[in-house]
């Protein structure tokens, strides 16, 4: 992994101080080229004095939008880390702020787990259709943790999810809130015009403000994702793949469709009740587990 990058940081100066081991993180960090680096410079650390693993996010250049969807990213796990201090789900913020450039960074918990994209296939395999039921299902408890706070995490997709199995159980971390919606700040005035990933990010959030119905359809297309093993199918191909595609049982297609239906009107009314149709298709083909 290479100890520089084209954006080089001063790692003498504050906040980088307070950090030892600081390394780039390369544009293909999870196997796949990200986005996210046309925005943002990504480091990982260690604190001097307190042993904590770290990731550092730093804009690209100073400018408005820059600084707006990493403002945005902050204020929202702010809500997060003050209203569920006890979740395992979400990043700590330690620290943020401005560099003396005018580049602003962000300094929050670095976890173990890899994008959920670096496990998914090329074609459908069906022996995995119950680790990534469950995976799915552990992803809807986190997204409904913060839908109970009217966070949305807007752009829900398998580069934005950490997962890792342990003790036969999926480990799931959400990231990248840049795009997330809360009501309490949105609502009432604040800019609002997030950047968004096509195929996964719900039809009606570029008219209209998102809702848990926004997650829902990103959740579905996610899955979809998993069981499909195909990575970038867009919006209007969604339904049609989902109703074609002969490797689904009915139950399951029913209820993908639902998940991804393009008026959110027709979906779930909630993630939870995408996760409840989930356990039972798990329960009727995989009996007598604790979902």
């Amino acid at each position: 992994m290479p100890n520089q990058d084209p954006l080089a940081i001063d790692r003498k100066a504050p906040p980088f101080d307070k950090y030892k081991g600081i390394r780039w993180l390369a544009p293909d960090r999870s196997g796949r080229h990200s986005h996210e680096q046309r925005r943002h410079q990504l480091y990982i650390a260690t604190g001097k004095t307190n042993p904590v693993q770290v990731l550092i996010k730093v804009t690209s250049k100073p400018g408005l939008v820059y600084e707006r969807d990493l403002g945005n990213e902050i204020a929202t796990l702010e809500t997060i880390n003050r209203e569920l201090p006890d979740s395992r789900y979400f990043p700590f913020v330690h620290e943020h702020g401005h560099l003396s450039d005018g580049r602003r960074f962000l300094i929050m918990s670095l976890f173990d787990e890899f994008p959920l994209a670096t496990v998914v296939g090329t074609e459908h395999v069906a022996y995995r259709l119950v680790a990534y039921l469950m995976a799915t299902i552990e992803i809807a408890r986190a997204l409904t943790e913060i839908h109970r706070l009217d966070v949305f995490h807007v752009d829900l997709n398998p580069m934005n999810v950490l997962y890792r199995a342990a003790h036969g159980r999926p480990v799931i971390r959400l990231i990248d809130f840049e795009s997330s919606y809360e009501r309490a700040r949105h609502a009432h005035g604040v800019f609002y015009n997030p950047p968004t990933t096509p195929g996964y990010t719900a039809p009606e959030v570029a008219r209209q403000a998102p809702d848990a119905r926004s997650d829902l359809f990103s959740l579905g297309a996610v899955l979809h994702t998993l069981l499909a093993g195909d990575l970038w199918v867009g919006q209007e191909e969604l339904g049609p793949r989902i109703e074609t595609d002969e490797t689904f049982d009915v139950e399951l297609k029913d209820a993908l469709l639902c998940a991804v239906a393009p008026d959110p009107v027709d979906r779930y009314p909630s993630v939870a009740e995408f996760q409840s149709a989930l356990e039972a298709y798990l329960e009727r083909i995989w009996p007598g587990r604790a979902w």
